[in-house]
């Protein structure tokens, strides 16, 4: 137990190490409270209309139970992150690149294996993720969908969570779930409305959501924008190429543009600082080892 113990507690020191600093990046955790919104096709379309404004982005699967980034995206991983441990392999031979040269994580269904990892290992996959901590401005973290531990763990460990809906009564009450939840792990929570037939629809929908968490959480959300309903998602996901790429002229693409546009140059962020690529890894170590119980 006492040994369990002071492992936490070095994993901890490791979030606040100040020797040798890492280029800050910005995390952004993408949720929602059920499946079938369009969450992981909004993360990879998305992290690209970031990437087309400049910034390099680091899009990491996180969906445990079924990760399908690559399924979207039409690559073909080998490797993940526990192949840094059991066969050798660089962080630089697991990440892949993607359209306009987005970078991926793909596929991390070994992650929850880190609760066991002891301090030497950990210190290797900090090493691992230093090693390329200057190529990234952005982390898109697409999480699975509902409340579960591993998703409580990424988004205690983002700089800022995004929960996605649809304007379906039964997704909107779940993500009400969801945000109620990441209130209590994260200074600021933004929301997208998908598959929106039209505008009223949309801002419809954002503002059931901006009463009743303004009513019952005391606290206010931030209204990325929409996605509208658009023909050329379902031939894009056929296809395994993102819309953005196929479509760029689309109305999907342009929504997610200004959507980009709006989280990368819009208000000022509240969250209280950004995130090294390094101290966000030994940070989301810590939150899984407590939320699995190893103390």
């Amino acid at each position: 137990m006492y040994e369990q113990a002071f492992k936490l507690k070095k994993i901890m020191e490791e979030k606040n190490r100040i020797s040798n600093p890492s280029k800050s990046v910005k995390v952004y955790c993408v949720t929602s409270g059920k499946g079938g919104v369009g969450k992981t096709n909004l993360s990879v379309n998305l992290g690209l209309a970031i990437q087309s404004l400049g910034k390099k982005v680091l899009l990491i699967d996180a969906d445990l139970g079924l990760a399908n980034i690559d399924v979207v995206l039409g690559l073909y991983p080998k490797y993940n992150l526990s192949h840094i441990l059991s066969v050798g392999k660089t962080i630089q031979d697991i990440i892949l690149e993607g359209p306009l040269g987005i970078s991926i994580l793909p596929g991390a269904s070994g992650i929850y294996n880190l609760a066991n990892v002891s301090y030497a290992e950990l210190e290797l996959f900090i090493d691992s993720f230093k090693m390329i901590a200057d190529n990234f401005d952005i982390i898109i973290i697409d999480t699975g969908a509902g409340i579960s531990k591993n998703v409580i763990s990424f988004i205690q460990s983002s700089d800022e969570t995004i929960v996605v809906t649809t304007p379906e009564p039964s997704a909107v009450t779940d993500a009400y779930a969801m945000i109620k939840i990441s209130r209590n792990y994260c200074d600021k929570i933004h929301v997208i409305v998908n598959k929106a037939d039209n505008y009223k629809e949309a801002e419809y929908t954002m503002d059931k959501l901006s009463k009743s968490t303004k009513k019952f959480l005391n606290i206010h959300i931030n209204y990325l924008g929409l996605v509208l309903e658009d023909k050329v998602v379902y031939k894009a996901n056929m296809n395994q190429t993102p819309f953005f790429i196929n479509y760029p002229d689309s109305l999907a693409s342009k929504c997610l543009i200004n959507i980009s546009r709006r989280l990368i140059y819009g208000e000022q962020s509240l969250s209280k600082s950004n995130s090294t690529l390094d101290g966000w890894f030994s940070k989301l170590v810590s939150f899984i080892k407590a939320n699995v119980g190893v103390m």
